[in-house]
């Protein structure tokens, strides 16, 4: 079962409640809803959604992972798989998949129903090897805190790992959001 579009919908206007100045930044994600447009395929164009979790420890460091394919350093997530039933869900299996760490090693900022920290729109370019056209991700990124002590191992899509204050993460990549502190 793959993630409702009325999930989506939901968690986007909520989101926008919280951050009503991002509405204009996530109008490609409000009329792509609008349309119906099923879009939590990763073969679907001309977007998709995407989901990550911004893993904090408790310095409030935030985990990095260098992208092996794309040379940058993001936070852990990808794209949604058929199997997945929420974007958190979508979010943690990413974790596990990409940094070997489990649900069991992390806890939810701001509990279980929180909303997602940030919501952006990326423009992915096209890519011939791959057969994908110039496209957009819809990114949901979910804050997490690891419990101390946790271990990380990188899969073949990363080359190395960093934690990262929170403070010196790039503006663009949060906008004005709080971090919910401890």
């Amino acid at each position: 079962m793959t993630i409702a579009l009325e999930q989506i919908g939901t968690t986007v206007r909520s989101y926008l409640d919280r951050y009503p100045s991002e509405s204009t930044v996530l109008v490609p994600v409000l009329d792509t809803l609008a349309k119906g447009f099923d879009f939590t395929s990763r073969r679907r164009y001309p977007a998709h959604v995407t989901a990550g979790i911004v893993l904090l420890d408790d310095q409030d460091r935030v985990l990095q992972i260098k992208h092996t394919v794309l040379g940058r350093w993001l936070t852990p997530g990808g794209h949604c798989e058929p199997e997945d039933k929420s974007l958190v869900g979508a979010a943690l299996r990413e974790l596990a998949e990409e940094c070997g760490v489990g649900a069991e090693d992390i806890e939810p900022v701001g509990g279980e129903d929180a909303l997602p920290l940030h919501i952006a729109v990326h423009t992915i370019p096209a890519h011939e090897g791959r057969n994908e056209p110039l496209h957009h991700h819809f990114d949901f990124r979910f804050a997490y805190r690891a419990v101390p002590g946790i271990a990380v191992m990188l899969n073949g899509e990363s080359s190395e790992l960093r934690w990262l204050p929170y403070t010196e993460l790039a503006p663009v990549d949060f906008a004005d959001h709080d971090l919910p502190r401890r």
